[in-house]
């Protein structure tokens, strides 16, 4: 496997040259596996995070909608009793 253009005066040389190259691309291998470990790390706590976020919304959502409710109950129970035949 020769690289194009590339000549080498000896055969250490050219196996300096190859092993030098493979532990340049091992070490850019091994800093994106880190780097790989440390986004899936904050993108497991960005998605807690976001858990816990909608889990507040939707409990208040619920509160809302029983709040609703029960307002909406209590002005029937206003309008009934307000509007006894006879008075205005």
């Amino acid at each position: 496997m020769e690289d194009s253009g590339k000549t080498f005066e000896s055969e250490e040389e050219e196996t300096n040259y190859w092993r030098d190259l493979a532990m340049t691309y091992k070490q850019r291998a091994e800093n994106t596996q880190e780097e790989l470990r440390e986004f899936q790390e904050g993108s497991r706590e960005y998605e807690a995070e976001l858990e816990a976020q909608l889990q507040q919304i939707e409990t208040r959502n619920r509160d809302l909608l029983s709040e609703n409710n029960r307002l909406r109950m209590e002005l029937e129970s206003v309008k009934s009793h307000n509007h006894v035949p006879g008075r205005l």
